[in-house]
């Protein structure tokens, strides 16, 4: 896979980035708010494995299980972060999110990558939206999330069975891509008339 924008090509992570995608998980912002991505233990020695599964995932053309795709700035090369993305289990909704090494945030990199990504799954599969989900303690992914066209849809608590309480809050964002042919499209702040509101006819006055 390669999307390439203005300033970045979104492309496949390749056997020489397993240096960046090390940086990438060992970055303090990352570990902050994703201290499992990839794994919470992961070594060094593990990165070349990850990327072997991400290609082996792309190649047979699975689009729902979890991987990562390397943000790479044109004009140097180098690789500054990752979109992640998969299908969740429990919603059966196809999901964004993205990683950056601090060094290279406040620039517009992620939204950047997000935004193409988000356009280019969309109308390649015929998904209607992708969703994007994080930490309400984490403002400068939710201003990542609406540079990117995503909206937020809701604030979510989760509980957890297995402690048997509730978890931290997140927020949950949609994004529809701009070819989306749906005449509803729900967010929290509409009105609400029921399982479907496309053939809804006005009540008599």
């Amino acid at each position: 896979m390669m999307i390439e924008t203005a300033r970045l090509i979104i492309r496949s992570f390749r056997d020489e980035d397993a240096d960046a995608l090390y940086r990438i998980k060992t970055d303090p912002q990352v570990m902050e708010f994703c201290p499992d991505f990839l794994d919470v233990d992961a070594k060094r020695a593990d990165m070349q494995g990850y990327i072997s599964t991400f290609r082996r995932i792309e190649d047979t053309g699975d689009t729902g299980t979890w991987r990562c795709y390397a943000i790479e700035c044109k004009e140097t090369g180098e690789v500054m972060g990752a979109l992640t993305f998969c299908k969740q289990k429990m919603l059966h909704e196809y999901d964004l999110g993205w990683m950056m090494i601090s060094a290279y945030t406040g620039k517009g990199y992620a939204s950047e990558a997000a935004e193409a990504f988000a356009e280019d799954f969309c109308r390649t599969h015929g998904i209607d939206y992708l969703t994007a989900v994080m930490d309400v303690d984490n403002p400068a992914s939710r201003r990542t999330a609406e540079k990117s066209g995503f909206r937020l849809f809701e604030k979510r608590t989760v509980f957890d069975a297995h402690c048997n309480r509730y978890c931290d809050d997140y927020y949950y964002f949609r994004r529809y891509w701009s070819g989306c042919t749906l005449k509803d499209r729900f967010y929290g702040d509409s009105p609400y008339y029921g399982r479907s509101t496309s053939d809804r006819k006005e009540e008599p006055r």
